[in-house]
């Protein structure tokens, strides 16, 4: 039997955090779970929230958040590492589960509990986060009305300063293996297999790498589309050596100088102050190439923003709120624009900065 309460696990970590101050400030009360008691009642001294000693070494403590929980937001990674007991868990107990996850392996590697959560009446969304979610949502939206759809593609141009809980997650996911969606499969493709030049209004012309982000799961869930593929920009020079650089960071963090990278980043949960994340901003485009209304088109969303962790806080604090709601129906593995209307969550993210623009051509010619 599932419990009450909106669960935040890794709530003294910095992206945790964030959340439990999202939701008190929306008046929902919150668990929240976290393994240092320390952190955790001064968390509970600024928010009014209640404190639940958890480590996600302990099979038997997430037995117990999952039985208190109507739905637990998952904060800690790497995720795959430590994210299918909380998962499994959930399931178990029929609570809702949403992470804040970019990890594109563990995203994959959950959907095989697709048809266990549905037996069990649950959602299971990853990504509910910045990275992931927003893109997600936008393709779904810059796609709806096509009738035929040859390609997604997703590039990000992003400003921002890591916390030590995201730089710890990219050099796990730097070791892993990465996706691209080709010809209706998932076929695996290192970062920065493939490089290409485009133009991101305000930036320009810019120079953008492949990379494995979860949207290359996430958006084939939803939308019928023979490639995916999601792209970051990156300075110029970058962008060249990249590619050769790639496979030898791969093969270095198989070696015992992972470790040393890990400690040089270190175990702490700091991040950026309020007055770096306000000045952090980010870029988005959402191209969506096939037929619509018997036309062959090339649709373009550009989404942009500011304070990327901040709008993770809202958009984690929106799905959790969604899916407490006594009309909340969706079960299974689910790409966050399944779990929730995607165009209500980008108007959603309006009042918090969140702006967007679309940018379609048509071709003269009509399509076969």
């Amino acid at each position: 039997m599932a419990g009450t309460a909106i669960t935040v696990l890794g709530a003294t970590g910095y992206t945790g955090r964030l959340i439990v101050h999202e939701l008190r400030r929306r008046g929902i009360t919150v668990v929240a779970a976290g393994r240092n008691p320390d952190k955790l009642q001064a968390l509970v001294a600024a928010t009014n929230c209640e404190p639940l000693v958890v480590d996600v070494h302990e099979p038997a403590a997430i037995e117990r958040l999952a039985q208190r929980s109507r739905v637990i937001i998952n904060t800690v990674g790497p995720f795959v590492d430590y994210g299918e007991p909380v998962v499994r868990a959930a399931i178990a107990h029929g609570v809702h589960y949403l992470d804040t996850t970019g990890e594109q392996p563990f995203v994959k590697a959950m959907l095989v509990h697709d048809e266990w959560a549905r037996r069990q009446r649950v959602a299971v969304v990853c990504a509910q986060a910045f990275e992931v979610a927003v893109a997600d949502c936008a393709a779904a939206v810059a796609a709806a009305d096509f009738r035929d759809i040859a390609s997604v593609h997703v590039t990000y141009a992003t400003r921002m300063h890591a916390s030590q809980g995201t730089q710890r997650t990219v050099l796990r996911m730097l070791s892993s293996a990465g996706y691209a969606y080709r010809g209706g499969e998932w076929i695996e493709e290192p970062a920065a297999a493939a490089t290409r030049v485009i133009e991101l209004p305000p930036l320009g012309q810019v120079t953008t790498v492949s990379i494995p982000s979860a949207e290359v799961i996430t958006i084939p869930r939803h939308l019928t589309v023979r490639e995916v593929r999601t792209f970051m920009a990156l300075p110029r020079l970058a962008a060249r050596l990249v590619p050769a650089a790639t496979p030898m960071v791969r093969a270095l963090l198989r070696t015992p100088l992972r470790h040393l990278a890990a400690r040089v980043i270190g175990q702490g949960t700091d991040g950026p102050d309020e007055q770096t994340r306000a000045g952090d901003a980010f870029h988005l485009a959402i191209d969506v190439c096939g037929v619509r209304a018997g036309a062959a088109t090339r649709r373009r969303l550009l989404l942009h923003g500011h304070d990327p962790y901040g709008l993770t806080a809202v958009v984690a604090a929106y799905g959790a709120q969604q899916m407490c709601a006594d009309d909340y129906a969706c079960t299974g593995v689910l790409a966050p624009a399944a779990a929730f209307a995607p165009q209500d969550l980008l108007t959603h993210l309006q009042a918090h900065g969140l702006t967007f623009e679309d940018r379609t051509a048509v071709d003269t010619a009509p399509a076969l």
